[in-house]
């Protein structure tokens, strides 16, 4: 949105500017995708009906994508947001800073969440605001060092114990692990002030100590997930005579590489008006920012995924995914906007430049094992903006896995279980 359109004098009037201005460059993106998808349906004709189907779902996709991944739409989006955030009644904030959201959800939902479905395990309390959960195990422990899986403070922690028969945790334990998980809780509104120095330092800090206490080991092995695994790196770098293995698992590391859309979108938010409106990033509008990146793939996923006859097997794994991905917890405010601006930004942490605290994080002091795992079709953490990191860690012994499917395929699909999981725990079994 041009300068000359805007009226700092009336936030009322530029905000309907920038959802006019928003509204119109999505119309153009949708047009130019629509176009491109009839054009591949003109150019494929003779070729059979899935296949051309195929075809121009993945041309108004990738049009649609790169259309909405362009630099001017993603300024358009900021201005948009930013212009949302400063007509908020000035109720908005005392109502904020005085009301728990998470007690009730705490108190009801996450208690059936937590235990339906899941591996049963038992909560540690810890100092600070998250908990602890170690998994009971059915299989003997064969390897002595534990892992600690350190999850992102995007989504539940229980994507990797979704269900029994696609539980990574599960398929860890028959190889005979023991698993320690971090459930972070639902942030509170007085969190937003918790820093990145907080989480990837002291609360995994208290977590390794706690483990090494219950089992009797001098180490423990991390295994990050996505975000956590930016956690994992920062501890490991602080604290390698603590750490035996590190595990990254789909963990964004170098941005420059390749933006996907969202990350687009994430670096031109003017994020600090953001945190200074909400406090912490509310989850509804993560979900909203995955939903518009491709609306219609959203709105037709649920037919298409019923065209065809489904068990009761396959529907549950489908409704426990789908729980799952708009299950968001608010990410903590300030942590927000630490990775925003180090790592999405300024891309500090690949170039051994990233501030935790008072502390510069040097990658090359990681010299334990360590085994990159990433997916060859993710979208949300492309390959190139995870895979680069094995050449800048000190590891000698450090192996790359790039797996043929998404983001959540990583952990959930059957191809992954049958030939990831055992893979990676053949590769920490014998570093155990």
């Amino acid at each position: 949105m041009g300068e000359v359109n805007k009226n700092y004098s009336n936030p009322y009037y530029n905000f309907v500017l920038a959802g006019i201005d928003i509204a119109s460059k999505y119309n153009s993106a949708f047009l130019e995708a629509a176009e491109k998808s009839f054009e591949s349906f003109l150019n494929k004709k003779g070729e059979t009906q899935q296949k051309t189907q195929t075809n121009i779902r993945t041309s108004f996709d990738s049009t649609l994508r790169d259309c909405l991944n362009e630099n001017i739409f993603a300024s358009s989006m900021a201005d948009y947001v930013d212009a949302w955030t400063k007509i908020l009644p000035s109720w908005y904030n005392q109502f904020r800073n005085n009301f728990n959201f998470s007690l009730y959800e705490n108190k009801l939902l996450e208690p059936i969440r937590d235990t339906i479905n899941r591996t049963p395990s038992e909560v540690i309390e810890m100092k600070g605001r998250f908990k602890l959960l170690h998994y009971k195990s059915e299989d003997p422990i064969i390897h002595k060092t534990p892992i600690l899986v350190i999850y992102s403070l995007i989504n539940r922690h229980y994507i990797l114990d979704l269900l029994p028969k696609i539980s990574v945790i599960k398929n860890l334990q028959r190889q005979g692990f023991d698993i320690y998980t971090t459930d972070w809780n639902n942030p509170a509104s007085y969190s937003r002030d918790l820093t990145l120095e907080t989480y990837a330092e002291e609360y995994v800090g208290y977590a390794v100590e706690k483990i090494k206490e219950v089992s009797g080991s001098n180490k423990v092995s991390l295994f990050g997930y996505c975000w956590g695994g930016i956690f994992a790196l920062i501890y490991a770098a602080m604290y390698p005579q603590n750490v035996k293995n590190l595990i990254l698992h789909a963990t964004p590391t170098d941005i420059e590489k390749e933006e996907t859309t969202i990350e687009n979108w994430t670096t031109h938010l003017n994020v600090n008006n953001l945190i200074d409106t909400f406090g912490n990033v509310p989850g509804w509008f993560l979900n909203l920012a995955f939903v518009l990146r491709n609306p219609v793939e959203v709105l037709l996923k649920y037919p298409r995924y019923f065209s065809e006859p489904r068990n009761l097997e396959e529907i549950n794994q489908f409704f426990a995914i789908e729980t799952w991905l708009y299950d968001s917890i608010p990410i903590i405010g300030e942590i927000y906007r630490e990775i925003v601006e180090q790592v999405y930004r300024h891309n500090l942490l690949i170039k051994n430049k990233m501030k935790v605290g008072k502390d510069t994080i040097d990658l090359k002091n990681i010299t334990m094992p360590v085994l990159n795992i990433i997916g060859t079709e993710d979208d949300l953490v492309p390959p190139s903006a995870s895979k680069s990191i094995i050449n800048v860690i000190g590891s000698v012994d450090k192996k790359l896995i790039e797996f043929p499917t998404g983001h959540v395929g990583l952990c959930i699909s059957r191809n992954a279980h049958e030939k990831l999981w055992p893979e990676v725990g053949r590769w920490l079994g014998a570093r155990s």
